[in-house]
């Protein structure tokens, strides 16, 4: 035990929920309850280098900031940055001098580095630079469980090479379990002698078992957060580790002082934002899926229990190791700039009715009805997704913007063989490269909050539900009116309901706006048809 180091790293894990965005008191109440209770060493954030700035101040960390905290005496403090900001640099090391001061110039003792094994011989002269400045370097290994043997072995003689201080592996997907950490522990141990510490993710709700296994196997270094705030399911929990590792040198005092810490300003955090293992989480951790695609659908009501689980399982079959912002394409942080499509729905629509079909239960009670309206009024039938309501002699085209699901499903639509209206212009040649259709129509999508315009070969929305599209596309594409089935909408009181009902109701306020109305049942505020 005299040989462990705690080390907490919940203001720059954590930060992934909240922006790092922390209250000023919430820290310092942190910082000095994190030295009663005899932790080692304290991150206090990143040090990201963008020069935008739009995050919050434990995302740079600067020394300004660190200045104006009450920092305790004893504690030390640490901050993480990302291989990645550096490697690409044509001047690693001038951009490393702008970016650090010397150590005797800093309140900074720790910087740990993470780094992808394909990164960490591109960094070797960033390492060198920092320890000749004065700091204690750790580099930490993302995404070890992945990696062969060969891989490890690599990365850790080239770590060696550059006289690392701490080599850190990180269970960044939350795959591991304690046989598999001590395996991984002696690969690593073959070439690796120095201190080395761990940081594990808790998908399973086995970061904790896995730290104790880790240092019962000559790993000296632990991470945690306190009540486990970090990116995805969170990290071992500090107050955990605490009764763990030190419970027999800390008083009662003190640990009621951490309780007291969590019960003040953590509980209610977690309860705003809600990290910790989960289903979800747990079949991630099995599937090797990084964890922050279950947190980005987790924090947004665009998918429900159903789609969750179906995306997860379509990652876990394409391999969902590498997080990417692209697959979850979340609306505004994806549809943010204007690509125009070549697609222009008025050759289509103009002056004709349409029928956009929705995956509501009323579909099959009045599938008839349906059929007769379509059969009657001839209206252009355009499908939300990859639903299979209606006979397909009747579709004109499904329409998706969500890529994760447009990739999910893309067998399906090849097999229905009917379009497919979705952003094509707003995909990179690597989603692009997955549809591989003659039957795509590209028709351009940008998502402005509250924001509706019609243009002939694009949209701009204040979302991006296949639904808010559909009717952009209707829109654009001049029909006379607008007929819903299956849109039978979410129960009272809930945010989805609320969500539709602010669409539509928005939508009408537009003076290109189309009449709605509904051939099935709705719990949303659309005129209904009782007769065809």
């Amino acid at each position: 035990m005299e040989n462990l180091k705690l080390l907490d790293c919940t203001l720059r894990d954590g930060g992934y929920y909240n922006n790092w965005q922390f209250d000023k008191d919430l820290i310092n109440e942190y910082l000095k309850v994190m030295d009663e209770i005899k932790v080692d060493y304290v991150e206090i954030g990143f040090r990201f280098i963008d020069k935008i700035r739009t995050k919050g101040p434990c995302a740079y960390s600067d020394e300004s900031f660190l200045k104006s905290l009450k920092i305790p005496k004893n504690l030390k403090i640490g901050i993480m940055i990302n291989a990645a900001d550096f490697v690409n640099s044509k001047d690693i090391i001038s951009l490393a001098k702008i970016n650090f001061r010397p150590k005797k110039n800093s309140l900074i003792s720790l910087i740990r580095i993470a780094c992808h094994h394909n990164e960490i011989k591109n960094v070797l002269p960033l390492i060198n630079w920092l320890k000749k400045s004065g700091y204690k370097v750790g580099v930490n290994i993302m995404q070890i469980p992945e990696l062969s043997f060969k891989d490890i072995k690599n990365s850790v003689l080239n770590i060696k090479k550059a006289k690392a201080d701490i080599l850190y592996f990180a269970d960044s997907l939350g795959s591991l379990d304690a046989e598999k950490t001590e395996k991984i522990i002696k690969k690593i141990r073959l070439f690796w002698k120095g201190p080395m510490g761990i940081h594990t993710h808790d998908n399973m709700g086995k970061a904790l078992e896995n730290s104790i296994s880790a240092f019962k196997n000559s790993v000296e270094w632990i991470d945690s957060t306190v009540t486990g705030m970090g990116r995805g399911p969170g990290n071992t929990k500090t107050e955990y580790a605490i009764l763990e590792f030190k419970n027999k040198k800390l008083g009662n005092d003190k640990l009621v002082k951490l309780l007291k810490l969590i019960k003040d300003y953590f509980d209610p955090i977690k309860e705003k934002y809600k990290w910790g293992s989960n289903p979800f989480y747990y079949y991630a951790g099995l599937n090797s899926i990084h964890p922050s695609f279950v947190q980005e659908m987790l924090g947004t009501n665009l998918f429900d229990t159903e789609d969750i689980y179906y995306n997860l399982n379509y990652l876990s079959s394409v391999g969902g190791k590498k997080y990417s912002n692209e697959l979850i394409s979340l609306g505004k942080k994806f549809y943010k700039n204007v690509n125009k499509g070549n697609w222009e729905p008025n050759r289509v629509i103009k002056n004709k009715d349409v029928l956009i079909v929705g995956p509501g239960s009323s579909i099959l009670s009045n599938k008839n009805k349906i059929i007769k309206f379509i059969k009657k009024y001839k209206p252009i039938v355009l499908v939300l997704n990859a639903i299979n309501p209606i006979p397909k002699k009747y579709i004109f085209a499904h329409i998706v913007c969500h890529t994760l699901r447009l990739l999910s499903d893309i067998d399906k639509y090849k097999k229905f063989n009917k379009y497919l209206i979705t952003p094509y212009s707003s995909f990179s040649k690597n989603i692009k490269s997955k549809i591989k259709s003659k039957n795509v129509l590209d028709f351009g999508l940008q998502v402005k909050n509250k924001k509706f315009k019609f243009e002939k070969n694009y949209v701009v929305l204040p979302n991006s539900l296949a639904i808010s599209y559909a009717l952009g596309i209707s829109t654009s594409g001049e029909a006379k009116k607008i007929y819903l089935a299956g849109l039978d909408g979410y129960n009272d009181n809930t945010p989805k309901k609320y969500e539709m009902d602010d669409l539509f109701q928005n939508y009408k306020l537009e003076d290109d706006a189309k009449k709605i109305i509904s051939l099935t049942p709705t719990n949303y505020k659309i005129n209904t048809i009782k007769k065809i």
